[in-house]
């Protein structure tokens, strides 16, 4: 299972060539998590979502 993870700097910009990328490279759409740079420094929840589904993976 892969899974991919896009991010952008701000809400205005356009993370499709990197979900392109993503899709290309055989992660399937529904293991695509897309996050948004935030000021605050806590973990953003794509990345949480990511870890978890890397944890049920390997179980």
């Amino acid at each position: 299972m892969l899974i991919g993870y896009a991010r952008v700097s701000t809400a205005d910009q356009n993370p499709d060539h990197q979900i392109d990328a993503l899709l290309r490279a055989g992660v399937d759409r529904d293991n695509i998590h897309l996050d948004t740079a935030r000021a605050r420094k806590r973990p953003a929840p794509s990345s949480t979502l990511s870890c978890s589904c890397c944890a049920r993976a390997t179980r």
